[in-house]
């Protein structure tokens, strides 16, 4: 199996180290009925994905999503694409890229045996900060987005620009420069 493949894990307990639980944890896992808890991480590289039990103890399915060498058609080395000035400050990463690793991710979930109806709540972290711009009149297009259909070609139109700057970008630095210059100082 190689590492960008979607693994399930024999139930992992997180917090102890009885073989016992361990075991029990994994037979019940085939057999899930009550709720469970989605956590996202969208890094800059990669989202991955955990569903954890309603202990939160036990690790029930996983997946991860890496951008480059999974979503190749959009071009990104490290997750993001970078300008072609000379100083490279402008630093980006494909809006809908993100909206379709987590189409994928939660295909995988499913595919391995997890049924997202069991899904009580979801926690997501991201990377230190992107900015995302939405166009006039997405909020009607969320409202009547299509269960059974992929979020990203349903919210592709969507996005105000394709590729949204995130943390590493730099391209606004003059202007920054100008507005600190401007009001006299940076403190």
């Amino acid at each position: 199996m190689t590492s960008h493949q979607l693994q399930r894990p024999a139930a992992v307990e997180m917090n102890t180290a009885d073989d016992g639980l361990l075991l029990a944890a994994a037979a019940a896992a085939d057999a899930i009925t009550s709720a469970t808890y989605l956590g996202l991480d969208f890094s800059t590289q990669q989202l991955k994905g955990v569903i954890v039990d309603d202990s939160l103890t036990t690790v029930i399915f996983e997946a991860t999503v890496h951008f480059d060498t999974e979503l190749q058609e959009f071009k990104t080395h490290g997750g993001v694409i970078r300008g072609k000035d000379k100083q490279q400050r402008e630093v980006t990463a494909p809006t809908v890229m993100w909206v379709k690793a987590l189409d994928v991710l939660l295909d995988r979930l499913q595919v391995c045996g997890a049924d997202l109806s069991t899904v009580a709540a979801v926690s997501g972290s991201g990377q230190q900060h992107g900015t995302v711009y939405w166009t006039n009149g997405s909020e009607k297009t969320l409202k009547s987005l299509n269960p059974s259909g992929f979020l990203h070609t349903q919210l592709a139109s969507c996005f105000s620009i394709v590729n949204s700057p995130i943390w590493m970008d730099s391209s606004t630095t003059k202007q920054c420069k100008y507005l600190e210059e401007t009001i006299g100082g940076s403190q």
